[in-house]
């Protein structure tokens, strides 16, 4: 009797096991096992959550002071942690999605014919890349649009202006953004700066151009911006040639280009403004400080002995009513 029951339970399990079976197959072979998978409460524990998938920890203050701030003895701008955090800070080429210009027509934004300038110089090259410093909006007075809507280039904009960057990347540009500034130290740092159009590192402005920001009434509440180096930013996106950059930061310029690492990154050509503007009306610069900026820029390169100068822009004026130096990677 006793084995009559044990086979008798056995024959059940048997047949349970196989209705258990040709359930799952039939949910399997109609896609609907996720479904019922889905439907299925979890309650996952604290604990649970380092064994149910990956965990990212969080950074020390110590790991935060030397990304943010460079504090550390053996620090070094290619480090894989800043190159990381740098990296999660930009965003991507919106290649899919349209275009959201304000002026869709116009290809040419540049201010004083940067772009066609070096569109020419370099015989009309496509499938480039530039880097453009100070990019605002990613429209107006933008020295790299027309590469990009004409000769099919990518590359990186680089804007610290908390609002100007919000609305560099609702245009949509084929292009990586980074809001940020660019370091003037071969270690990150973080600066102040008038949050409007005009407005640069504070503490590199020349005297005439905050003197011109606070007459033109545009003084805001000054913003802390976080900096970094610029052979840094390129790391952290895989670039090592670079076939133009435009340096258009409201002061800091020569101090950005003495952090360089040359030897790293390979720059054919560049434009970089010198004017230092004041007063009040438009146009105004002034023009003893802009000849002695323009003086130091060319010292720098002739000492530097890669680049030959080009041009000044816009071309038939005087040096001192000029805005931005040209420089070809010899």
């Amino acid at each position: 009797m006793v084995a009559d029951i044990r086979r008798m339970k056995s024959k059940f399990l048997v047949f349970v096991s196989m209705v258990l079976v040709g359930t799952v197959m039939l949910f399997v072979s109609t896609g609907r096992l996720d479904h019922v998978l889905l439907q299925t409460p979890l309650t996952l524990t604290h604990e649970d959550i380092s064994i149910a998938e990956p965990y990212q920890r969080y950074r020390t203050s110590d790991e935060m002071l030397y990304i943010l701030h460079g504090q550390g003895e053996e620090f070094s701008q290619y480090d894989p942690q800043l190159i990381d955090y740098i990296r999660g800070h930009i965003s991507q080429p919106s290649a899919a999605r349209q275009r959201k210009l304000a002026r869709p027509r116009r290809s040419d934004a540049s201010q004083v014919g940067q772009s066609r300038f070096v569109d020419r110089l370099l015989s009309g090259r496509r499938n480039g890349f530039f880097v453009e410093c100070g990019a605002a909006d990613g429209e107006e007075y933008s020295n790299s649009l027309f590469f990009e809507l004409e000769q099919n280039w990518t590359g990186l904009l680089i804007e610290a202006n908390p609002d100007y960057h919000r609305a560099l990347l609702k245009k949509n540009r084929r292009a990586y953004v980074l809001g940020s500034c660019l370091s003037t130290d071969r270690r990150p740092m973080t600066v102040r700066m008038p949050a409007d159009v005009f407005g640069g590192i504070t503490d590199k402005m020349h005297w005439s151009h905050i003197a011109y920001i606070g007459a033109k009434n545009m003084t805001r509440p000054e913003i802390a911006v976080n900096c970094f180096p610029l052979n840094s930013i390129i790391e952290a996106i895989n670039v090592s040639r670079v076939d133009y950059m435009s340096l258009d930061v409201e002061g800091p310029e020569l101090d950005i280009l003495r952090t360089i690492n040359w030897k790293q990154l390979h720059i054919d050509v560049l434009t970089v403004e010198y004017r230092i503007i004041k007063g009040v009306e438009r146009g105004t610069h002034d023009k003893p400080e802009t000849l002695k900026r323009l003086k130091d820029l060319r010292e720098f390169f002739r000492d530097l002995g890669i680049y030959r100068e080009v041009a000044l822009l816009p071309t038939g004026r005087e040096d001192s009513d000029g805005l931005d130096i040209v420089l070809s990677r010899i």
